[in-house]
């Protein structure tokens, strides 16, 4: 299967990463990405996330949702307080989010889940995030984001707020890339998505080319059932689906789809 080609589609710096990291285990793989990640700029955004990294010593949690929002976070934090808040509980949705706060110092409590299950949903699973009556928690992520977990502790008692440091647009200067890639693409071709949202992107950039029925023909890979079943929604009809986004979880998806083709 020397043919056989693999599409990465989330945005940078992470798809070329992920390329680079898949290559150190034996794969080569196209990048196109569906979506670009940017800092917030506009004035009002701005001043929104400086007031509460002023008084995020007035918080006892920090929820960060993604390694994009440790990284602007700890941008901003680097400049206004050089050592964490003593007293500030630290949280991250999955292991790569807590790496990325690891390598800048930023403690954290809990990430949520193990090796096989890293998202939201298990990181409110986590003991002390049940009791949060009263207390001031500040999430991290990037301007609209899901939803559950702001919800969820507000139900349980907690007064949260939002620090959106990023947004996410349709990388739409890779629509022309995307058509003649799926025009070259092979039944046995597999396109790989990290998100529901970079999903979504990846199908409006083919509709919006005329190639929408070529996208949906190849099999995807996506992590979790909730973006399984988005996929499914979509059309497609080879949906793989990864415990979660983490590298090895993807990898051995990708493995196991290699050793169909054998």
């Amino acid at each position: 299967m020397n043919d056989w080609r693999l599409l990465i589609t989330r945005p940078e710096p992470m798809a070329s990463q992920w390329q680079h990291w898949l290559r150190g285990q034996g794969y080569s793989a196209d990048v196109i990405c569906a979506m670009v990640i940017e800092p917030v700029s506009l004035d009002d955004e701005v001043q929104a996330v400086k007031s509460i990294i002023l008084d995020i010593d007035q918080y006892q949690k920090a929820l960060f949702v993604s390694r994009n929002a440790a990284h602007y976070a700890s941008e901003w934090l680097d400049d206004y307080w050089p050592q964490w808040p003593v007293g500030l509980e630290c949280f991250a949705v999955g292991r790569g989010t807590a790496e990325a706060l690891a390598n800048v110092d930023i403690p954290v409590s809990a990430l949520g889940g193990d090796a096989s299950s890293m998202n939201s949903e298990h990181l409110l699973a986590e003991p002390a995030l049940q009791n949060v009556a009263g207390e001031k928690v500040v999430i991290f992520r990037g301007r609209g984001g899901r939803e559950l977990m702001t919800e969820t502790l507000r139900a349980r008692g907690a007064l949260v707020r939002h620090c959106e440091l990023y947004h996410r647009t349709l990388a739409t200067s890779s629509a022309q890339a995307l058509r003649q890639w799926l025009e070259m693409a092979l039944p046995e071709d597999l396109i790989t998505v990290h998100s529901g949202e970079s999903l979504k992107n990846v199908y409006q950039l083919a509709q919006h080319e005329g190639v929408a029925e070529r996208l949906l023909r190849l099999p995807v890979l996506v992590p979790g059932e909730r973006v399984a079943r988005q996929a499914q929604e979509l059309g497609f009809t080879q949906v793989l689906q990864a415990r979660n986004a983490g590298n090895v979880a993807m990898l051995e998806q990708i493995q196991a789809y290699r050793q169909t083709l054998v």
